[in-house]
């Protein structure tokens, strides 16, 4: 099986098996300078006075500069000036979009992604164009689809029934109120968590561990019947019912990044509240 390339950005697809629009024109992507790639790295650098060399400060990834360049066939020149004028609209308005790429020997990765210069149009005949357009990525990491979990609230469970009986009886099992996901990229990620009160209110918040460095996050504030609050560690965000910032009842704030190709376990507690339930989700990054 030939590897295959497919990169989808503004509704626009640019394949090495070639893609054809609505429109008639076929866009045919040669190479995407940058995806492989590594981002590059920036460190603030000082030299070391009356000795040789400079201190050690630790290194960030730079944003990612994509590039797709290839070619667009057509029918026709009055489709081949559509052509034209649809590669150089590519998100022409400045706003955020989506990088999604493709590959038939691995799993579908996407950036946030801006336009970066000017798409460059050329042509090598009447109906046959070439287009080099270039993105950034201000966040360098290509993250995969997302992985989730659902736990309840932690309980626990029953014992035996007396007077002993035939078959025995161990009560109602327990819940251990734990979700464990894994990171297989190659760069750490930000798990975010939801959280909803359920049947019942959750009269005194909430708490969420992580297991294996005991960091915690406590939310110290009622969650109301059918309210959901939404916990983010990318950015430290808590967001009830998805737009009114919490963030001030978020007493305790350890948050904790999933490293690369590792699992991680979650476990949550909602005293008083036996109905809550909580979704953990990461998405596996690569650099």
């Amino acid at each position: 099986m030939t590897r295959t390339r497919t990169v989808t950005v503004d509704g626009l697809t640019f394949s090495e098996d070639g893609w054809t629009s609505p429109d008639g024109y076929t866009l045919w992507l040669d190479d995407i300078p940058g995806w492989k790639d590594g981002p590059a790295v920036h460190r603030e650098r000082a030299a070391r006075m009356n000795a040789h060399g400079e201190f050690s400060e630790r290194g960030w990834r730079d944003a990612r500069l994509v590039t797709i360049q290839g070619d667009a066939t057509c029918p026709s020149e009055e489709v081949t000036a559509l052509a034209e004028q649809q590669l150089a609209a590519v998100l022409a308005d400045g706003l955020a979009g989506v990088l999604e790429v493709t590959d038939t020997a691995t799993v579908p990765m996407s950036c946030g992604t801006y336009l970066f210069s000017e798409p460059k149009i050329g042509y090598k005949n009447d109906t046959t164009l070439t287009y080099q357009i270039q993105f950034i990525c201000p966040k360098p990491r290509k993250y995969g689809a997302p992985v989730n979990a659902v736990t309840g609230v932690s309980t626990a469970g029953g014992g035996l029934e007396y007077p002993l009986g035939d078959p025995l009886d161990y009560g109602a099992a327990g819940n251990p109120g734990t979700v464990t996901l894994v990171n297989t990229g190659t760069a750490d990620t930000a798990p975010a968590f939801t959280v909803s009160a359920g049947t019942t209110d959750m009269p005194f918040g909430f708490s969420i561990t992580h297991v294996q460095s005991g960091n915690r996050l406590v939310y110290s504030d009622p969650v109301l019947l059918g309210q959901t609050v939404r916990l983010d560690t990318s950015d430290g965000s808590v967001l009830l019912e998805g737009y009114a910032d919490r963030s001030a009842k978020l007493t305790v704030r350890e948050w904790t990044r999933l490293a690369r190709n590792t699992s991680g376990t979650w476990l949550f507690e909602a005293t008083g509240s036996t109905g809550a339930q909580m979704i953990a989700e990461v998405r596996p990054a690569w650099w």
